[in-house]
């Protein structure tokens, strides 16, 4: 009896921090972490394809006008792809654990044994910390062990368990989780820039060997209506780009959620205006594929 008053007051006693908010409200923040964070694999993948793609495309640009490369040229070429795609998959990797986290805390919204999932939800949370210390230059990261959740506690009540153990751990580690998005953001912002900027470039290359020279070389083009379905596509990338960078951006909007939610200040409608501007980037990206 004594441990089911100390649940109930516990609960009360925060509705002023978090609204003692539901089960499912705890739920749906963890689901829009995960497609967050999906949504993020997305950006860093068309990241990767665009950048190798722009690099093979200026190789032939040079070829085609005579200033073609040697074989070390080309190796030096590669080597600075691999060194951009190795700053993504070291993001990516941030990413995957941070995915798994709120995984788990998905997982944890809708569990009937709290305890075993806070044990999974300790170790990713270690993780993403030292892997966000070796993405922040020059800073370091708080990796010390935290404490631990819940004691033995009462198995039973499941529900209000559940939320006090999700309470307790957004109290525990949010500012920390806030803290590991803030860097993702920050990393996540830069990288749209370079991508829309690669994009750009790319755009004005695909144009001048798949729609310009065909038209002003001494023979016909062969496939008229192949030709204009491609000058098409080329020349709607630049609007795709720019709602590309639109929609990109609004993913930065998951760490003010985050942060509002911690605060008890964010409602559900905020989150499922967030959860619609994740599948209009994802259908954006795997639309133009």
């Amino acid at each position: 009896m004594k441990n089911i008053k100390y649940l109930l007051v516990a609960c009360l006693s925060t509705t002023l921090v978090t609204g003692c908010r539901s089960n499912a409200d705890y739920s749906k923040l963890a689901l829009a972490g995960s497609k967050y964070l999906d949504a993020v694999d997305l950006l860093l993948a068309e990241s990767t394809n665009t950048r190798i793609n722009l690099t093979s495309e200026q190789i032939l640009a040079n070829d085609r006008i005579g200033t073609g490369i040697d074989a070390t040229q080309y190796q030096q070429s590669s080597a600075a792809d691999l060194k951009r795609i190795t700053s993504i998959e070291r993001i990516a990797k941030h990413n995957l654990l941070l995915k798994k986290y709120f995984s788990l805390l998905l997982e944890l919204a809708n569990s009937d044994a709290p305890q075993t999932a806070q044990v999974e939800v300790e170790k990713v949370a270690k993780n993403i910390t030292q892997l966000g210390a070796a993405i922040r230059t020059g800073s370091g990261a708080n990796t010390a062990p935290p404490n631990r959740l819940l004691g033995s506690g009462v198995n039973f009540i499941i529900k209000l368990q559940v939320r006090q153990a999700l309470k307790q751990e957004l109290e525990q580690r949010g500012n920390l989780i806030t803290n590991e998005l803030r860097t993702q953001a920050e990393a996540l912002e830069l990288i749209s820039k370079i991508l829309l900027q690669d994009k750009q470039s790319l755009i004005k290359l695909q144009e001048n060997r798949f729609v310009i020279r065909p038209i002003i070389q001494d023979t016909r083009i062969s496939n008229e209506d192949e030709w204009i379905k491609t000058r098409e596509r080329i020349m709607t990338m630049n609007i795709t780009s720019e709602k590309f960078q639109s929609a990109s951006s609004a993913l930065n909007n998951f760490k003010n959620i985050f942060q509002s939610v911690l605060a008890g200040k964010s409602d559900l409608s905020s989150i499922d205006n967030f959860l619609t501007e994740v599948e209009t980037f994802t259908k954006l990206v795997l639309n133009n594929r």
